[in-house]
């Protein structure tokens, strides 16, 4: 049994760091520099890249607050609509990823051109239409080769907030966490806790998979692999994982997730994921592998 460790918010003057914040921006970070130098060596146009990831991860990260309150919270967004309005209030997995397509689709066709100048740092900006759309794969395959190493920092952030609790383990459980009350050892800026209830944490349980598929996915990054492929591999592996780890989840009544006819919404979603998974796999697997669409990142 793994014992429940709790890190402590770190105070630098006025301001609270804390832990989940600080490694999703990190995740955040990490992954965009590495889709930057991935990107670079495709030969996909920078400023093109950048405007990508930009769409990608505004949308995403309105989506996967919106979507967490409609679906997780919808009693809170029926007596408190304005809830959709507090960006930093939660965030869905799934909701990042429905988002995060959103806007790729929109950048696929729009641009961000300025209105007006309001000095050298700062314009306001209104969205174009392309005048020819621009193709998502190069772009996506870029950014979802490097993806899962982002992710592992964004499952470390859950693991050490455990806002992923899941049912009741045995404490032999290689893998189960000490929830409970428990003898307390502190080191630094955090503790460890000696707790006597074990439980599945679903955060930490992704994060592991997650540096699984950065190990598996570094293999291949200096291999020529036909445009698609990340989009195609990457779905087909997560969401048979996901959809399993979710009925490790606690119900709602117990403090965990809502239900849609036994399915939690992140369920329901791995369904879809699988689906365009393999039909983006059919496609590729129909089509001949594009030249020099495989580079190191390094």
């Amino acid at each position: 049994m793994i014992d429940y460790i709790h890190v402590y918010e770190l105070k630098v003057g006025p301001l609270t760091i804390h832990p989940f914040g600080l490694l999703v921006a990190t995740g955040v970070a990490v992954g965009v520099h590495l889709a930057k130098r991935r990107g670079l060596r495709l030969g996909l146009p920078a400023a093109e890249l950048s405007s990508f990831i930009g769409w990608m991860l505004v949308a995403g990260f309105i989506g996967a607050h919106v979507l967490d309150e409609i679906f997780y919270h919808p009693a809170q967004v029926i007596e408190a609509p304005w809830s959709l309005l507090y960006l930093w209030a939660g965030l869905s997995s799934f909701g990042g990823f429905t988002g995060a397509l959103i806007g790729v689709v929109l950048w696929k066709f729009y641009e961000m051109r300025p209105m007006f100048d309001l000095g050298p740092f700062l314009s306001i900006v209104r969205p174009v239409r392309r005048a020819t759309p621009l193709n998502i794969l190069p772009y996506g395959d870029a950014v979802l080769a490097v993806f899962p190493v982002a992710w592992v920092f964004g499952r470390m952030g859950c693991t050490v907030v455990h806002d992923h609790p899941g049912l009741k383990a045995s404490a032999w459980m290689p893998l189960s966490v000490a929830y409970g009350p428990g003898p307390v050892e502190v080191f630094g800026f955090f503790e460890l806790r000696h707790g006597n209830v074990p439980r599945y944490d679903l955060g930490l349980l992704e994060m592991l998979f997650a540096v699984l598929v950065s190990v598996a996915f570094a293999a291949t990054w200096k291999k020529r692999l036909p445009v698609g492929w990340y989009a195609a591999v990457l779905p087909i592996a997560y969401a048979p994982v996901r959809f399993g780890l979710d009925f490790l989840r606690l119900d709602d009544p117990a403090g965990g997730d809502l239900r849609y006819g036994s399915l939690t919404p992140a369920q329901w979603a791995c369904i879809a994921l699988l689906i365009g998974g393999l039909f983006m796999y059919s496609r590729i697997a129909r089509a001949a592998p594009a030249v020099g669409v495989a580079s190191p990142v390094t």
